[in-house]
């Protein structure tokens, strides 16, 4: 231990006793911070994945400049040869020189802490993911070191040292990557999956950026880096001895056969894995385990797979990564989860078109077919045919198909798995009543008649539908979905277990009545409300803003239970740019850019994360929303208790409704009473019919009267407990805005924890969170650049400068003292 730590201190003083070592690291610095920095504002995202991304590529190039010196030098000043006669074991030398490296990596690697330190301070981030990517980095720098010593050894020039070494690190990190692995297998089929899966290191450095620390990455990285540290020790102590290059060749085939044994051993099984994630979202989730745990018999999972050698390159090891799923899965349901895995070959399809019955042909008639993927073969692009499809079966209910399983679907297998899983244990399907505007129009008989006479086929009507994604996804979610307009002849079926009322306009008094029957008898109810529909209209020097009051009606409802839709406009300096078309530049039309405060933005900071409809959710666009109004008292007395799920921010301010939208809602704008106001509200108790007692309405004008006798007055029901779910904004449920951002998400988050509970919600927002951050001014972002990007190197140039100071009076005075003793 003694010698190890004299050649550990021998190494370190020559790194950092001379100027080359602050340089090294300051260019590091610089480098990784400013190009994350130049794209960082305009992600808006509290995420280093970027940055854990991009470093390999620098790491290939940093760590053979520290290590090309650590030999080479020895060689050149020929000082190899005296430093082998110490009395020191060469596995000491070569451990010292590895561990000085190493920690002067590990120096070089904490100057990007200002990088974290500003994520904390203006997001929140995923402290474990940034935690797994730095333990990553380490590592990785680690391996690479051990691959520039046992190169340097065997260099007597430093360029030259480098230049290999370089060349090695980028062809093992490269090895690792899917592109270079298709690429490979084009020719070889199955050798660049090989590379990837036992040699390449991007394959096993990706875990720890996602933040997950699997015991068989470590092994790899371990593994290498002992290896290559052997070969330079064995390569030093045996290189002057006869026959020392063929018995040099022969260890090197003798450790790449135990790396690669090693990692193919290792592949099969895992010794351990820790998901450093903020929720563990690559972990079996709690509401997985107990719907596990409720079911009352096993469920079984087949699937069907076409074989690994007829597997596109880019999918040689989707079998093992689905069949490693649904491992996690038996083990965590303790017995209720069984899978079995057939392999199918998708060339036997075309048996079943001869009338023969096939296994493949009683497949197709379950929905499990092969689809088409793209490949790579010979650099040329083509098409495979493959089967790649999960069937589940429970007790005497019917099978469950998954289409199609791909490595982009990984990442959402299990709540695709447990949201079937649980629907099958419901004694019926849940049945959401969704009430959306919509309009049918007749098609101009003129262009019938054209398309005519081109000749297509035109239909006689067509539906105008903002909201038309809604009852697709439900459907896709296993929902019964009714859509009503809520009128005489389009009631609330008995069956119904949500009511879904998005932008409500002009509610008649016996729409509110039926909507209190339904919410007091225990349903379940979710109000989206839009209060304002803005009209731009792009002019010569302006932008002219109209204002349309769409009058929903819906607070002489919701007051009854302490909730309002405030009626002023709601502005918020956290808004987005929207483009608008109309714009004209000469003869050409050109989008016109809109930045408005009506356009409002909300971050992950302005959800609560607490609750599962909105934990885990990307951004939202609550474009023209409006703020809701409270009365805690009111909801006291009624004992309901209320959630807020979103708010604005503190920069949000009201102001008075005007029906031309201008520059006048600046003015005294910081006087007025400032956010955050609530934006989304859940209330669960008991609701009180405000009805009850009094006169059934009559349906109001435009719909017909009831051929049922009359009702003088609410049949006295029992309350049960409920749950009413109120949005002050419709329009981020519009097709145009529900496919970006976290809208949908959102949606069938709330329907979900409104209709089932909050399980498959929790399992649904298992995946990494859009961590976008908050509105940020100009002086402060200027403040985080200058501070990510030059602060570190800054004060290492000082300390630099200071210790040469520092050696140079030290050898002054030394140099002083030896001319007065002579």
């Amino acid at each position: 231990m003694k010698n190890l730590i004299t050649i550990l201190n021998r190494e370190l003083k020559a790194y950092f006793n001379s100027a080359i070592a602050y340089i090294f690291i300051i260019v590091f610095a610089l480098l990784n911070s400013g190009l994350y920095m130049t794209q960082f504002f305009l992600s808006g995202r509290a995420d280093m994945r970027p940055f854990f991304t991009f470093i390999p590529f620098i790491l290939c190039v940093f760590i053979p400049a520290i290590t090309m010196r650590l030999w080479a030098e020895e060689r050149k000043g020929n000082t190899l040869e005296m430093l082998l006669t110490f009395p020191v074991p060469v596995r000491i030398l070569v451990l010292g020189k590895f561990l000085a490296g190493l920690f002067f990596y590990a120096a070089a690697l904490l100057s990007t802490f200002v990088i974290p330190l500003m994520l904390f301070v203006l997001g929140r981030p995923d402290m474990g993911m940034i935690a797994g990517g730095y333990l990553g980095s380490l590592i990785l720098g680690a391996f690479f070191l051990a691959v520039g010593i046992f190169i340097s050894g065997l260099c007597a020039d430093q360029i030259v040292a480098f230049i290999v070494a370089m060349m090695v690190s980028f062809s093992l990190y490269l090895a690792g990557t899917d592109f270079v692995a298709m690429s490979i297998d084009g020719w070889l089929p199955g050798f660049g999956s090989l590379l990837k899966t036992y040699f390449g290191t991007a394959n096993h450095f990706d875990a720890f950026v996602r933040g997950v620390v699997d015991s068989r990455d470590v092994i790899y990285f371990i593994l290498g880096s002992t290896l290559f540290l052997i070969l330079n020790g064995f390569w030093l102590e045996g290189r002057m001895r006869s026959k020392a290059r063929q018995v040099f060749v022969a260890a090197v085939l003798i450790c790449a056969g135990i790396f690669f044994t090693g990692n193919w051993f290792c592949a099969g099984f895992s010794l351990g894995r820790f998901d450093l994630t903020e929720g563990r979202i690559y972990t079996v989730s709690q509401a997985a385990r107990e719907i596990f745990e409720d079911l009352k018999s096993p469920v079984t999972v087949k699937f069907y797979a076409s074989p690994k050698e007829k597997m596109p390159a880019g999918m040689k090891t989707l079998e093992e990564d689905v069949i490693g799923k649904l491992e996690e899965f038996r083990v965590a349901s303790k017995g209720k989860f069984q899978y079995k895995l057939f392999h199918m070959d998708a060339a036997e399809t075309s048996a079943a078109q001869n009338g023969e019955e096939t296994m493949q042909s009683q497949l197709a008639r379950k929905g499990i077919e092969p689809f088409q993927i793209q490949s790579i073969d010979a650099d040329e692009v083509g098409v495979k045919l493959i089967y790649s499809s999960l069937s589940i079966s429970y007790k005497e209910k019917p099978e469950e198909i998954i289409a199609q399983v791909i490595p982009d679907s990984l990442q959402e297998l299990e709540y695709l798995l447990m949201s079937k899983i649980y629907r099958m244990t419901l004694n019926k399907m849940p049945h959401v009543a969704l009430v959306a505007p919509y309009e049918d129009r007749q098609v101009d008989p003129q262009m019938q008649m054209l398309l005519a006479q081109l000749g297509a086929s035109a239909p006689d009507s067509y539906r105008e539908d903002n909201y038309e994604y809604l009852p697709l996804l439900l459907r896709q979610e296993g929902y019964e979905v009714s859509r009503i307009r809520l009128q005489k002849n389009e009631t609330i079926a008995p069956d119904t277990d949500t009511l879904v009322i998005v932008e409500p306009e002009l509610l008649s008094d016996r729409q509110r009545y039926e909507i209190a029957r339904f919410l007091s008898g225990g349903g379940s109810v979710m109000f989206a409300v839009q209060n304002y529909e803005y009209q731009y209209q792009p002019q010569a020097a302006a932008l002219s803003v109209m204002v349309h009051d769409k009058k929903p009606s819906v607070n002489e409802l919701l007051e009854n239970w302490g909730l309002s839709v405030n009626s002023k406009i709601l502005l918020d300096e956290q808004h987005e740019v929207i483009n608008i078309s109309g714009g004209r530049v000469g003869p050409f039309s050109m989008p016109v850019p809109v930045k408005l405060p009506v356009q409002i933005y909300l971050t992950p900071q302005e959800m609560n994360e607490n609750v599962s409809i909105t934990s885990h959710l990307s951004s939202l666009f609550y474009l023209w929303g409006s703020a809701l109004d409270i009365d805690p008292v009111k909801m006291a007395d009624q004992k309901l208790k209320l959630t807020t799920l979103l708010s604005s921010t503190t920069h949000s301010w009201l102001v008075d409704f005007m029906p031309e939208f201008d520059g006048s809602y600046l003015l005294g704008a910081e006087s007025l009473k400032r956010g955050p106001f609530p934006l989304a509200v859940l209330v669960e108790g008991i609701f009180k019919n405000p009805y009850q007692g009094q006169a059934v309405p009559a349906w109001g004008e435009g719909q017909e009267e009831s051929s049922e006798p009359a009702v003088e007055s609410e049949p006295r029901i029992e309350s049960k407990p409920a749950k009413l779910l109120v949005v002050g904004a419709a329009t981020m449920f519009q097709k145009q805005l529900a496919q970006s951002g976290g809208h949908l998400n959102f949606f069938i988050n709330a329907v979900d924890a409104l209709t089932l509970g909050d399980r498959l919600v929790n399992i649904r927002s298992k995946r990494p969170i859009d961590r976008s951050i908050g509105r940020i001014s100009t002086p402060a972002k200027l403040f985080w650049r200058l501070s990510a990007t030059l602060l570190v190197p800054v004060l290492i140039a000082l300390l630099g400068t200071f210790r040469v100071m520092l050696r140079r009076k030290v050898k002054h005075d030394y140099l002083k003292s030896l001319s007065h003793n002579a």
